[in-house]
C-alpha cells in the first residue's frame, strides 16, 4: 500500500512506542498502589484467585514477570507489564490510524499524503497515549492495560486481513484474530467490543 515509505512508517511506530513507554516508565507505580493492584500483584506472584471473573492470562504473564531477577520489589516486575502492554497498544493504535488514512484517501503517492498519514497517525496515537484514562491504567498492575493492547492488536489485524481478503490464504488472519480474542477474554471481556468489527 504504502512501500516506498514503509520504512519511514516503521520508524515512527517504534519512535511512538519508545516515547510512550519512556514516559510510562518514568511514572509507573514503584511498589503497590491502590485497588485492585495488590491483588492482582499478590496472585501473580503465588497464582491464586483474585475477584471474579479472574484474569487467568494476566496472572500467568504476571507470574513470569515476578520470577524474573531485575529487581528486588515483586511489585515493580509485575507493574512493568503494564507500561510495556500499554505502549504496545498506542504503537498499534498508530499503525491503525495509518491504515485507516491510507486507505481512505489512497496510496501514498506523494510526501503530502505521508505527512497526512504519518503526521495523524503520531498526533492520534499520542493523544491518546496521555488520556488520563489510559495512562493512568498504564502505570500500575491492571488488567486494563493489556485489554487495550489486545483490542489494539485485534483492530489492526482486521484491518490487514481487509487488505489481504482476496489473496490466498487469507485464512490465516482470521485464525490469528480468533487466537487473539481467545486470548483476550482470559484478561478482560472489553476485547469482545472488536467481534462486530470482525464482521463488517
Amino acid at each position: 500500500m504504502y512501500s516506498n515509505y514503509s520504512r519511514l512508517n516503521q520508524i515512527l511506530a517504534f519512535i511512538v512506542f519508545l516515547l510512550s513507554f519512556l514516559v510510562y516508565y518514568d511514572t509507573m507505580a514503584p511498589t503497590v498502589s491502590y485497588w485492585d493492584c495488590g491483588e492482582f500483584i499478590a496472585v501473580a506472584h503465588t497464582l491464586g484467585v483474585p475477584h471474579p471473573p479472574g484474569a487467568p492470562f494476566f496472572l500467568l504473564l504476571g507470574r513470569i514477570a515476578s520470577i524474573l531477577p531485575f529487581s528486588e520489589d515483586i511489585a515493580f516486575r509485575v507493574n512493568l507489564l503494564s507500561p510495556l502492554s500499554s505502549a504496545l497498544a498506542v504503537m498499534f493504535l498508530y499503525l491503525i490510524v495509518v491504515q485507516v488514512v491510507t486507505h481512505w484517501r489512497g496510496r501514498l503517492e506523494s510526501s503530502l499524503d505521508a505527512l497526512i498519514a504519518f503526521g495523524g497517525g503520531v498526533i492520534g496515537s499520542l493523544v491518546f497515549a496521555f488520556t488520563d484514562s489510559h495512562w493512568f491504567n498504564a502505570v500500575e498492575a491492571e488488567v486494563y492495560a493489556f485489554s487495550t493492547f489486545f483490542t489494539a492488536i485485534v483492530v489492526w489485524l482486521i484491518l490487514h486481513w481487509s487488505e489481504k481478503a482476496d489473496e490466498k490464504g487469507n485464512e490465516r488472519y482470521i485464525l490469528i484474530i480468533a487466537y487473539m480474542i481467545g486470548l483476550a477474554t482470559g484478561l478482560h471481556l472489553l476485547n469482545l467490543l472488536t467481534l462486530p468489527f470482525v464482521a463488517l
